[in-house]
């Protein structure tokens, strides 16, 4: 499924769109995929927003500290891969976390988890920027330019399958492409 986001709180209400139809599905993995200043933050926190207790989280890229954790229910365990090196293993710090009950993996960089290490049920979004000159600079919105985001959504496993099926209207009816 592909569309376009042409601004923050479009970015936003994707985060939420997930969000609950993730909680309400059982799916406990998405995956994040954006270069550098792509979006992937933005759309987290939009993504805690709509959970119980998102109004006390304070969303912030994990990059320095590997791993973030939000106080919504389910809890949000939102990591950032982008330091590991290609096909690594889940950090056991992060695995450690995820035992300890239920939570939701937001994971940024996945691409950097060997194959063996990712969930087998998850939702992968790709956030891709893309030309068009009647937008504006997505995370600052005082500043021009000629980029807005791609975004494309899959699922792996069943479960996600139903999520996002489940989805596919409400993003036609909210997105364009």
């Amino acid at each position: 499924m592909t569309f376009s986001l042409k601004n923050i709180e479009e970015t936003m209400t994707l985060g939420a769109m997930l969000a609950e139809a993730m909680r309400r599905g059982g799916v406990r993995s998405l995956y994040l995929s954006a270069p550098l200043g792509g979006g992937k933050t933005t759309l987290v926190r939009g993504f805690a927003a709509a959970l119980p207790g998102g109004s006390l989280a304070e969303v912030a890229s994990p990059s320095f500290t590997l791993c973030n954790e939000y106080p919504t229910s389910p809890r949000i365990l939102h990591a950032d891969l982008y330091r590991l090196p290609d096909h690594s293993a889940l950090p056991e710090e992060i695995e450690d976390s995820l035992d300890e009950g239920e939570a939701i993996i937001v994971l940024e960089w996945p691409e950097r988890l060997r194959e063996s290490s990712k969930a087998v049920e998850r939702i992968d979004l790709q956030l891709i920027p893309a030309k068009d000159s009647a937008c504006k600079y997505l995370d600052n919105e005082n500043k021009t330019c000629e980029t807005l985001r791609t975004a494309t959504l899959s699922a792996c496993g069943t479960a996600a399958e139903k999520v996002l099926e489940g989805l596919r209207t409400a993003i036609a009816e909210r997105f364009t492409n």
